[in-house]
């Protein structure tokens, strides 16, 4: 019984000690320095000041870029070699990639 009351006070430390080690890293590497956010929305619908305070705010910086129309969104989206980490698709697109991308 004492063994078995030493693995579970051990195995417990142990758990804290890995928390403590994550949580360490996990704040270290959100300091904002390097992080990017990918956006592709359609043209003037974000302030840029609205961005200019984000990245302020968050220290994330924000590589925002807009487009005319749904299919020129789709086609580049589609072709590939450009990664977003959001997009701002018209409602009809929406349903139109996914159908297209969860076959």
């Amino acid at each position: 019984m004492k063994r078995f009351l030493q693995l579970i006070i051990l195995s417990v430390a142990i758990g804290l000690l890995c928390l403590f080690l994550s949580q360490k890293f996990t704040a270290k590497n959100q300091s904002g320095t390097g992080k990017k956010i990918y956006v592709y929305n359609w043209g003037e619908y974000i302030d840029p000041k609205l961005i200019k305070n984000f990245q302020k705010e968050t220290g994330i910086k924000v590589v925002y870029e807009t487009f005319d129309s749904n299919e020129a969104m789709e086609a580049k989206i589609r072709n590939g070699g450009t990664h977003y980490d959001v997009a701002f698709p018209s409602e009809y697109t929406v349903q139109k990639m996914k159908i297209c991308y969860y076959r």
